[in-house]
């Protein structure tokens, strides 16, 4: 007689991997417990011990589905909240005069921030017509 596979381990009874979004949904679980039983020797039932440990892992799977899906939303908002808040703290600079060092030549520079701007997630300051990055700024001061 066949057997189906284990609901707990990571592949099918076809060698597949299972997508465990497909288990999340709770009906595609049910399927697999009815042709699970469906496919037992009804002279050796399966352990009802088996069975809740069954239905445990796939609450867990859930579970666990669940967490990192609110994980990855957490993630994108603190790095969203980061990129605002950096903006804002430089826009603080603007008027200011600044040293940085050159992104072109690798010189030491100074000159007044006109603006602020994200560009490739990094904020660059625009200083005197001068595209330079936040880590290149050494030293901010009043305008004279």
């Amino acid at each position: 007689m066949s057997t189906i596979a284990d609901l707990g381990s990571t592949t099918g009874s076809t060698g597949g991997a299972i997508d465990a979004r497909k288990l999340s949904a709770g009906t595609d679980f049910f399927k697999l417990l009815s042709a699970q039983l469906g496919a037992q020797d009804p002279l050796n039932p399966m352990d009802d011990t088996e069975f809740l440990g069954q239905l445990t892992q796939n609450s867990q799977l859930e579970q666990t589905i669940e967490t990192n899906d609110r994980l990855g939303v957490m993630v994108a908002m603190q790095e969203s909240l980061a990129a605002l808040s950096q903006m804002t703290q430089s826009a603080a600079l603007i008027g200011k005069k600044v040293d940085y060092v050159d992104p072109n030549g690798g010189g030491e520079s100074s000159g007044t921030v006109n603006a602020v701007r994200a560009e490739g997630g990094l904020v660059v300051l625009d200083i005197d017509g001068v595209a330079v990055p936040i880590p290149n700024i050494t030293a901010i001061r009043e305008q004279e």
